[in-house]
Parts: C-alpha cells; structure tokens; sequence
C-alpha cells in the first residue's frame, strides 16, 4: 500500500505539490524559453521545430491537467488517483528520453536527469513499481542511445549515428544503467525505511488516541470535580462534575477566582500540594461546602505550568457531620447528667434520711450531734460535686503567668500537712529547679493537688506507702513527677482515666483527673500517665518554662 492511497483526500490535496506534474510542467516550459532565447547554431530546423512542438504538447498537457486538478479537488497540485499518477510518470520518462535525444545521446551525464521520476515514485508507488520505473528508465535509455547510434531512427537534434567503439558504447550504456539503478536502489532502501516509520508512526498514533480516549473518559466520568488553570489563574479545562459541583458554566480562558478560589496567581510558583475548603454562594442561591486539593501542573523540567484543583461537594457530609456533632453532644449531655445523678443520689439520701430523723421530735444531744455531721458532710459532698462539675463544663478564661514553682511546692506541702487526711502519711517534693513556668497559678494548684489526692487514695492498705514529686528541667520545659506506689491500674482503667465519673476510688466527685486533663489542655501542658496493677502509678507533666524567668519570680498567688 502506497503513501497515496492511503492518504485521505483531503490531505492529499492539502499536502505537498504533485511533484511529476509540476516537473513536468516546469520543464518542458523552461527548456522551450531556454531553446528559443538562446538561437545559435544548432540542429535543422526540422528537428528543432519537432523538438519545441513535442516540448509545448507537454507543456500544454501539463496545464490542462493542473486544471484539471484545481476543478476536481482544489488545488492545481493535487495528487491525483493511483491510475493518473503512473501516467505521469511515463509522460516524465517519455520527457527526459525527449531531452536526451534531442541534446545527444552520447551525453552519459544527462542520463542523471531519469532520477528524478525515480525518486518521485517513491511518494506514490509501491515497492515493486519503484523498481519498475528504474528499470523503465533504464531500458528508455538503452533503447534511445542504441537506436540512434545503430541508424535505426533519423537524426533528431544532436543524436545520430556515432562513430564509437563498442567498449564505448558499453560504457555509456552502463555508467547511465548504473546511475540510474543505484538512485533505485537508494529510493526503494529510503521508501523501506519510511514505510517502517509510518508502521510505528501508525502505531504510536493508536496508543496516543486509546490513551486520549481513556483520559477524556476518565475525565468526564470522575465524580470529583476537576480543573485546571493556569499561573495566571484563567482556567484551561474544566470536567462535568466540576461545573456541576460549583453550578456555573466553566469557559477556558476565564478567571476561577469568582468561585471562591481565590486569586492563584497570588500562588505564584509554588510547588507544594495544599488542602484547601471553601464555601460559596451557588447560583440557586444556597451555600455550597467545597473540599479538595490544589496542586502545581509541571512541565516535562519539573517547573510549574499551571495549577490542578481536585475537589468534591462537601456540603451534604458538613451537614452529617453537624447533625453527628448535635448528636454525640446530646449523648455525652445525657451520660454527664446520669453520672451527675447517679453521684448526687447517695448523698442527698443521707441528707434526707437526717432530715427525717429530726423530724421525728427531740433526739439524745448524741444523736443530734451525730446526724448534724453527716448533714454538713454530705452538704458539702453535693456542693463539692456541683462546684467540680460546674468547672468542668464552664471553666474560667484561663490566666497564664509566669509561676515560681518553689511557691506551688511551699503550697503543696502546706496543704498535705494540714489535711486530716493525711494523716501520718509522708509526702516526699524535691526541690524544684530555680525557674519559673508558664501556667494558671489556681489551676496549676488545682492539678498537682488532684494528683496528689489519688496518690493519697492509691496507697491506701500498702504496708509501706510513698508518694513523691520530683521536677527535672528537659530543654525548655520542666518535667514534674507525681509518683505513688499504690494499687495501679489496669490497661482499661488507664483508657478511661480522664471521663468524667469514671473514678476508680470510692471517695471524691469522680471528675478530678478530667479537670486535670482540661487544665492541663487549658495552659498548653501535656500529660502521661504509665501505671501497673499494684505497682503504683506515674504521671508526669511537661510544662513549658516562663521565657527568660531563671531568676526569681513572683510568688504564687
């Protein structure tokens, strides 16, 4: 199969001249003008005029064929069917064996000009045809020169009988039988290796289209939204679901800014890949939640080309995820108020039951007594209770200052020593570093005091309790220690620590280590606790140091 009949017709005509016509028109026009401006002496005016009415009879052909050409398809030039284009070629070999006839046969060199319908059949004719045209040429050439010299034809131009040897006649023959089967030969390796190219080239082309076909498939199938722009932020493409997420018309060549993306040519350059979350005003008039990322086109070096933005419509998961939000907050609600039940039960049926006691009329002064105690205790059990929970789930703005740790230690200690509590029992503090901490005095108090208490509750019925608290600077922070070897606790209780009535001691509110935790939080602390199962336990804080406070500080408030 040929270039030719493979091509459509409209290539063909927009393509490159057909180059046997133009040769052949160009020729026989220029060698008439050339013959007629140069007068001399030269053949007999018959063959000359012979000559000049074969040359303007191709002449002639040629242009009734060019427009021929320019009605039939467009163009003066265009390659016409497999039939017209061997045709010309054999009126191009019929002209060059009229040149060298009339300019002599013996002229070995103008043999060279039957290349040139050899290297234009290689654009139009197959293999085999390729070859047949140069042995045609060849055979052209013999048979011209050979009826010339033998006397067969009459004179004509600058042919006739020569008087040659026969070696030389060889040598004509054959330096003109070489030529032109060497261009052959030339042209059919050349025509070979472009018929390989145009196998691969085929071939690369169905790769590139199933490839192209895929993308735009992929591309407008997607579910997620997709564009991209380019530096200057004007959009270059745009899929389906893009337009449907944002509800407008995305035209290439317009700016994404208008919908809520900003202005990316503030970007500029910028090669790292970005989360990003917007809402918008929708042309229905509702407010949109769009969710993707934005990451940089690169070209084939890896510099920046434009910008890619994948997204999705998040408007309806923002509305779940509110409606699940509304949902756990009532939930954790429902759980708090039943725990806070749950803990106010006991005492208030204590405070009852003495409230009906007293009722009853005069008691032994004992009794009263006795019933007056357990009254004030658990009155101040219930406002021990309201005021922890009222912490908790309302707590003060915080206050962060610059705090002396001897002065929270000189607290500490104060207050273990005071607390009926306890009793007999040794609180071992180190002495902190000469640095101040960056925290809320009352809560700070708050936090080390609640530790402090469950240490207390921890070693209660160990034959030989310790509970200590030890300090350690750590770069720019302080590490403090509060450490028991106490009951410890189980892997389960360790994960519920910090949940409000989720105490593991019969006494207390059950909401002091969630205030720790929130504390903590609050001042920007962080918190570890590490226990074994009647090995005790250790929590350790990390508190930030007070900037430039390795000198004495204000005392605690």
């Amino acid at each position: 199969m040929t270039l030719q009949d493979t091509a459509p017709k409209a290539a063909r005509d927009s393509g490159p001249p057909f180059l046997p016509l133009a040769f052949r028109l160009a020729a026989s026009f220029g060698l008439a003008v050339l013959h007629l401006a140069l007068p001399g002496e030269g053949p007999a005016p018959a063959a000359e005029g012979l000559y000049l009415a074969l040359l303007g009879a191709l002449f002639l052909e040629s242009v009734w064929e060019a427009a021929r050409s320019r009605t039939l398809g467009g163009a003066p030039f265009a390659t016409p069917s497999p039939v017209w284009v061997r045709v010309n070629l054999i009126l191009d070999l019929a002209l060059v064996t009229l040149i060298i006839a009339f300019q002599g046969v013996d002229q070995e060199r103008l043999a060279t000009i039957y290349i040139f319908p050899v290297l234009a059949s290689a654009f139009y004719l197959h293999l085999a045809e390729i070859v047949a045209v140069g042995l045609l040429s060849s055979v052209s050439h013999i048979a011209c020169v050979l009826l010339f010299t033998s006397g067969t034809l009459p004179h004509f131009g600058h042919s006739g009988p020569l008087g040659v040897e026969p070696y030389q006649l060889a040598y004509i023959l054959g330096f003109a039988s070489l030529q032109i089967f060497g261009a052959t030969l030339v042209v059919v390796v050349i025509r070979s290796h472009m018929e390989g190219l145009r196998t691969d080239l085929t071939r690369s082309e169905a790769v590139v289209d199933e490839l192209s076909a895929l993308y735009r498939r992929v591309f407008e199938s997607m579910f997620s939204g997709l564009i991209t722009a380019d530096l200057q932020g004007r959009i270059t493409s745009a899929n389906p679901a893009a337009e449907k997420i944002l509800h407008a018309s995305l035209v290439p060549g317009s700016p994404i800014g208008p919908f809520g993306f900003g202005n990316l040519r503030d970007l500029g350059h910028q090669v790292k890949e970005q989360r990003f979350e917007i809402s918008f005003q929708a042309a229905d008039g509702g407010r949109r939640i769009v969710g993707g990322n934005l990451a940089p086109l690169l070209g084939g070096e890896g510099e920046p080309t434009g910008h890619l933005l994948v997204f999705q419509d998040l408007t309806d998961l923002k509305a779940l995820e509110e409606r699940t939000r509304i949902s756990e907050r009532m939930a954790t609600v429902g759980e708090l108020s039943s725990e806070m039940a749950h803990e106010l039960r006991n005492p208030l049926a204590s405070i009852l039951g003495c409230v009906q006691l007293l009722k009853q009329g005069e008691q032994p002064r004992a009794m009263r007594d006795r019933v007056l105690t357990i009254l004030l205790r658990e009155s101040e059990r219930v406002s021990s209770i309201v005021t922890d929970f009222l912490d908790f789930t309302r707590p003060r703005p915080v206050r962060i200052q610059p705090i002396g740790l001897d002065a929270v230690t000189d607290e500490l200690k104060a207050s273990w020593e005071t607390d009926p509590r306890t009793a007999g029992l040794a609180l071992e503090v180190e002495d902190p570093p000469g640095a101040a901490v960056l925290g809320d005095p009352a809560w700070a108090h708050q936090v080390f005091t609640n530790l402090l208490s469950n240490a207390r509750k921890a070693v209660r019925g160990v034959p030989e309790p310790a509970i200590r608290v030890g300090f350690r600077l750590q770069g720019a922070f302080v590490e403090a220690t509060v450490a028991d070897n106490g009951c410890g606790m189980t892997e389960d209780r360790l994960r519920t620590i910090f949940m409000p009535f989720s105490s593991g001691f019969e006494e207390g509110t059950g909401l002091g280590m969630s205030l720790v935790f929130q504390f903590t939080q609050q001042m920007d602390w962080t918190i570890q606790v590490k226990s074994t199962p009647g090995a005790g336990t250790t929590v350790t804080l990390k508190i930030p140091l007070a900037p430039g406070t390795f000198s004495p500080v204000a005392k605690y408030q």
